[in-house]
């Protein structure tokens, strides 16, 4: 069963350290700013653009996306499952398992 939080570092005499997965929601949020070709999906009641799963003590990512008219899929993709590992390895120090990125629209 997923968990709501990752833990970084085992029980010691301070107690333990773990982050929810709203902060890895963040960064990917962050990110998807910092990648050219996107456009934004409004979060709505029933659906959220990003999902994190954690099994296992192992972070799973999956990215719905918008991309803009001529935008490359491959490349866009690309660019954002780079800007997202790097992003959650440089603020966490933690590396995501996978991150897949959905393409399910194109703006004009």
């Amino acid at each position: 069963m997923a968990k709501e939080y990752i833990l970084l570092k085992e029980k010691s005499d301070s107690g333990i350290i773990a982050l929810n997965k709203s902060v890895f929601e963040s960064i990917v949020e962050i990110s998807k700013d910092e990648v050219e070709g996107l456009s934004k999906i409004p979060h709505t009641r029933f659906s959220r653009p990003v999902s994190i799963k954690i099994v296992n003590n192992k972070l799973h990512i999956s990215v719905d996306v918008n991309l803009k008219y001529g935008a490359s899929v491959g490349v866009v993709s690309k660019n954002l499952q780079t800007k997202i590992y790097d992003n959650i390895l440089q603020m966490t120090g933690l590396k995501p398992s996978d991150i897949s990125i959905n393409v399910i629209s194109f703006s004009i």
